[in-house]
């Protein structure tokens, strides 16, 4: 994982259902420029959501689990991520997925 820098803008996640309840937080503000690199700083700063919503091995986020940036809902990895996006991380039955 690179540290932060310029290029990588800071975003605010939300976390809901099992996600929050297992960080037992709503919100966190991350820097990261793909939503891979966000999911592996949520494992990294919530370690309650490592091996449980996020997968050790890869860093990505365990079947049953999605983004929804800026009210997008997407499980790409490789999305990139802008300066102010809002990101919610839900269960994906939660959006209809």
């Amino acid at each position: 994982m690179r540290p932060a820098s310029a290029q990588q803008p800071t975003v605010t996640v939300e976390l809901f259902g099992v996600p929050q309840l297992l960080a037992q937080t709503r919100q966190v503000e991350l820097s990261a420029a793909t939503l891979h690199e966000l999911a592996q700083q949520l494992a990294t700063r919530l370690p309650a959501l490592a091996g449980s919503v996020v997968d050790r091995a890869t860093g990505w986020l365990l079947p049953g689990y999605i983004f929804v940036v800026d009210g997008r809902f997407t499980r790409d990895p490789n999305y990139q991520l802008t300066r102010g996006a809002r990101v919610l991380l839900v269960a994906a039955q939660a959006g209809g997925m």
